[in-house]
């Protein structure tokens, strides 16, 4: 994670790590891909590609989330179960 300007950035992995168990890279990486979460393209020490969100964004659209869905844990890859 890096601190630029007052506001914490990471990769998709440090973001998940951050927010919790119950919240994938998958889901980091849908929010930014459905434009509710700012997405930073840059490059590593090494010059290689990556990108970094901003995790002050992304702690907040975790707790809308968790909100709507009542508590319950969404994830990206959980199986969906429809009561008969």
């Amino acid at each position: 994670m890096i601190h630029l300007a007052g506001h914490d950035y990471g990769t998709a992995a440090e973001i998940a790590n951050h927010l919790g168990d119950d919240v994938t890279t998958d889901m980091i990486r849908n929010w930014a891909k459905r434009g509710r979460l700012a997405r930073h393209r840059t490059t590593d020490d090494d010059g290689r590609p990556c990108v970094l969100y901003p995790l002050d964004q992304a702690a907040a659209i975790e707790a809308t989330t968790r909100t709507a869905t009542r508590g319950r844990p969404r994830r990206v890859d959980a199986p969906t179960v429809i009561a008969a």
